[in-house]
């Protein structure tokens, strides 16, 4: 029959309302249809079923509290349905229906079949499974003839249905090629877009990837996953956000698994395996793939998590971030943006959870590996002290036979990990924030847990290890800093004890027997030193710092040709040979190290060869600097899980792929501050602009200087020490005026980030090793004759730092050497106003107040400093032995004289402590 126009305007709004779940206008719009179309009574009496089991059903959630939050617990082996409605409360729909069935047309017939199964099987009848069989005998599922509007909807429906009532049957493999249809269904039309479309899809693809994980397929669960998440960003923003924050999580997890158990499996020609036709498991491609699905997994369940009540635990919010922290770990810890975002991922966290002892564990391991160290001691303490409380409360052995989901459920931490942060932050403490004391209370404290509650645990020994090792450069770094005589040969003692513990535990680390050889040369115990050392090189031979060690134990008993061999067999053993690398292959650390040695290096040359050999290594030393300190790879780009940027190459199609953003560098570097005394000798010279900045951008840019500085000072060499010559700017300074494009005033200013304290040190120790480059410079010139030379390389380090005491130390030095003793004077004592304990500065002083005949004030300088940090120092034990021959107590004096003489005899060309790292990279 040919419906009139008034008969398809109705049917088109009905079947619109019936798309949309409109329950309300189902009556209204029946009412009118069956009056314009005698021939409907099928299509009206399968939409009142459909609005019988629509109230039902709300009627039942409503009854029993029932929402889809539910859904946020399911697991492949238990996933969550709606409450069943009673078959009695629907009969009277479904026997009408089938009683017109009959008067309908075929294609009727078929959607009102559909419709019955679908109302079958919402019910708790016994039989459901079978009548749900029975109306669908008939019918192809999907058919050949394709459907469109609210019939599209109603196939994904009915495969759905016949999904359901086979995963019933225990049939669960033919259940997912029902719901897999569904995909290809809705994959193949990309265009049919409804709300009861979105409903049956969103069933069917969910149920699918968790019975696939039941199965064990994780590969074809990912699948559906992916489908799922693909259909999931047309869907409205608060559709079933609980079911995909747990279709997100299940992903995560499987792409995880699937990462460490196929990823880098290959075929026989070595080329990957392929998952499937769109992905391989590359770990970058997987980076993308894996940031996007956090993003949405997080968006998702902070959408429907508020912030916890009294005694409440979002422990789904603390399964996700420990899932986020484990796949950063899985997939390498990507660069600096990607480190922060990290940082503020965990920080969301917090905002809802209250005081969760496991976000402050993740917080300070993300907050240290990004390098914000500062941000990472208070995250530490808060951690430490909320451990602590619940220690107290709790009871020490309350959680021991706790699972590991059972903890995350009831945020308790175990001893291991509250041990692991303890080892950590005495790390942290020690290395980056020069605080001994809290260093060695948190490793004391992580050795008192071990031995107490984890003497069984399967990484005793490593822990134990560790815990040594930190407690040993706890008092290492103790007694090197403090000015207590009578507590140094104490800290000493305890330090080696406690590196011999970590040997014991750890035969086989080289790092225990290297920090132990560092301890004793610390101590002048050369011989001992030298063994050690030796144990460590035969355990890894490619350890440059070990190497450098036993170059310096050897210069130290004047043995400078065989520590400068020693110095050349250990270069060897670098991957920073300048041939082969650019600056970029091996660590920035490890190019540090090596930077370390090739200065030594230049020094012993020096002692064996004289000023000029020292000279010749220079140009080569600026030349690695620059490459030491250049921007380091990880600071540049932009994070692949910042989820802006994640919504953004969403939004544009853009294949998931991360742009890399560029380095905005700004501000002024290294000019003499008012006041200084070179700024005015400097004003109308030749000047340069070495120096660091932190750029506008926040990435760690550095300036250094150019190859046509270290030129300026090898070509000196053999001049006319009278000549004078002014130190050539580079070529990129002179142009800058020239080359540099205005902003426009209508452009947007940079965005200002603080930097982080790991970027402000490695500024630090940039400057720092820019600095010894050029006062060795000025010290082989100064010993050349060359004064003018000299005074040119001090300016040029006073560029670089001029707070640095050594630069004004080598000032004094210099003119000392020209007999000018009122401004070699003048600048001690700025030397020393900037490190009150310099002890070479305070051994000249002492010296002047000798030569002046100031016996008192002699005698006080010198032994406070042999008292304090200069009680190495081999000139200020000689000048107060001096000071005691004067004054007649001779016994004190031959006393001091010969523990100079001591001192003397075993100096390092280089200071232990200057040239060495106290801690294995």
């Amino acid at each position: 029959m040919v419906l009139t126009a008034k008969a398809q305007v109705i049917e088109r709004d009905f079947q619109l309302a019936r798309s949309r779940a409109n329950y309300s206008t189902f009556s209204e719009f029946a009412r009118r249809y069956v009056k314009h179309n005698k021939d409907g009574i099928v299509l009206v009496n399968t939409a009142m079923l459909e609005l019988a089991v629509g109230e039902a059903e709300i009627a039942i959630r409503r009854a029993q509290q029932w929402t889809y939050m539910t859904a946020l617990d399911d697991t492949p082996d238990n996933i969550a349905s709606s409450p069943p409605v009673r078959q009695e409360s629907i009969q009277e729909a479904v026997e009408k229906l089938e009683r017109v069935l009959s008067k309908g047309s075929e294609e009727h017939q078929e959607y009102a079949a559909i419709v019955l199964a679908r109302a079958a099987m919402a019910t708790n009848a016994p039989d459901r499974v079978q009548r749900v069989a029975h109306y669908l005998q008939n019918i192809q599922l999907p058919p050949v003839r394709l459907p469109s509007g609210y019939n599209f909807a109603l196939i994904a429906c009915g495969l759905t249905v016949k999904g359901l009532a086979l995963e019933e049957e225990g049939r669960i493999p033919e259940a997912i090629v029902s719901y897999d249809n569904v995909a290809l269904w809705i994959q193949n039309n990309p265009n049919e877009r409804c709300e009861e479309l979105f409903a049956w899809t969103e069933h069917a693809l969910y149920r699918a990837g968790l019975l696939k994980l039941r199965l064990g397929d994780h590969l074809a669960a990912i699948r559906s996953f992916r489908a799922y998440h693909i259909q999931a960003l047309t869907w409205p923003g608060n559709f079933r956000l609980p079911r995909r924050a747990t279709a997100y999580r299940h992903l995560s997890q499987a792409l995880s698994t699937s990462f460490k158990t196929v990823g880098y499996q290959t075929t026989a020609n070595g080329s990957p395996i392929v998952i499937d036709e769109q992905s391989q498991f590359y770990p970058a491609a997987l980076s993308v793939e894996i940031a996007q699905i956090h993003a949405y997994w997080e968006d998702s369940l902070y959408a429907v998590t508020a912030f916890p009540g009294a005694n409440e635990k979002n422990w789904r919010v603390l399964v996700m971030i420990e899932q986020i922290v484990e796949d950063r770990k899985l997939l390498g810890p990507g660069n600096d943006a990607d480190k922060k975002a990290l940082v503020e991922t965990i920080y969301r966290a917090s905002q809802k959870t209250f005081q969760s002892p496991r976000i402050l564990r993740f917080l300070f391991f993300a907050l240290t590996e990004m390098g914000q160290y500062d941000e990472a001691e208070m995250a530490l303490k808060a951690y430490l002290d909320m451990a602590e409380i619940n220690v107290k409360v709790k009871g020490a052995t309350a959680e021991d036979s706790l699972t590991h989901d059972e903890r995350v459920r009831l945020d308790v931490e175990s001893k291991y990990d509250i041990t692991t942060v303890m080892i950590s932050g005495s790390r942290l403490y020690s290395k980056e924030l020069a605080k001994p004391q809290e260093a060695l209370k948190c490793a004391t404290e992580a050795l008192s847990n071990i031995h107490e509650y984890l003497q069984n645990h399967e990484l005793v020994v490593d822990l134990l290890n560790d815990a040594y090792q930190c407690q040993g450069i706890a008092y290492g770094l103790q007694a090197s800093t403090t000015h207590e005589p009578h507590q140094r040969p104490q800290m000493y003692t305890k330090a080696v004890e406690s590196l011999e513990n970590a040997i014991k535990v750890a035969p086989g680390a080289f790092d225990s027997q290297y920090l132990l050889a560092f301890q004793y040369a610390e101590m002048r115990e050369i011989a001992k030193a030298i063994h050690t050392v030796k144990q460590s090189i035969s355990l890894n031979s490619s350890h440059i710092p070990s190497w450098h060690l036993l170059a310096l134990l050897l210069s130290s008993q004047k043995d400078y040709e065989r520590a400068l061999s020693i110095c050349a067999v250990s270069l060897k053993e670098s991957e920073w040979d300048l041939a082969q690398t650019d600056g970029f292959s091996a660590s920035q650390l490890d190019g540090e190290d090596y930077l370390a040695l090739r200065i030594t290096q230049a020094i012993l040359q020096d002692q064996v060869h004289g000023p000029e050999a020292g000279l010749v290594h220079e140009e080569a030393l600026f030349s690695l600097y620059t490459r030491v300190f250049a921007p380091e790879p990880s600071s540049m780009g932009e994070s692949l899980y910042d989820i802006q940027s994640i919504r953004r190459r969403d939004q544009s199609d853009n294949d998931l792929m991360s742009s890399t953003s560029g380095i905005v560098n700004g501000g002024t570097t290294g000019r003499p501050r008012a006041g200084s005394i070179l700024s005015v000798r400097s004003r109308n010279g030749g000047g340069s602009d070495v120096g660091s900045t932190i750029g506008a951008s926040g990435s760690n840019t550095l300036e250094v200087p150019k190859a046509n500085y270290a030129s300026s000072i090898t070509s000196s060499i053999g001049s006319s020490p009278n000549k004078h010559r002014k130190i050539p700017p580079p070529a990129a300074a002179a142009g800058a005026n020239q080359g540099t494009l205005g902003r426009s005033l209508l452009s947007l200013p940079p965005p200002v980030y603080r930097p982080t304290t790991k970027s402000v040190m490695r500024t630090a120790r940039a400057n720092k090793v820019l600095v010894t480059l050029w006062l060795m410079s000025a010290s082989a010139f100064r010993r050349l004759g060359r004064m003018e030379d000299a005074l040119k390389a001090i300016e040029e380090a006073e560029r670089v730092d001029a707070s640095n005491p050594d630069v004004w130390y080598q000032l004094g030095l210099l003119y000392a050497a020209q007999d000018d003793q009122e401004m070699a004077t003048v600048s001690f004592s700025k030397a020393l106003a900037l490190a009150p304990y310099h002890p070479a500065c305070l051994a000249r002083v002492g010296r002047s107040y000798l030569d002046a005949g100031s016996l008192e004030m002699a005698e006080g300088t010198l032994e406070s400093t042999t008292k304090g940090l200069g009680w190495n120092n081999a000139e200020a034990w000689f000048y107060l032995g001096k000071v005691f021959e004067a004054t007649d107590r001779l016994t004190r004096a031959k006393e001091c004289l010969w523990y100079a003489l001591d001192l003397e005899t075993s100096r390092p060309a280089r200071s232990f402590i200057e040239a060495l790292p106290r801690y294995v990279q």
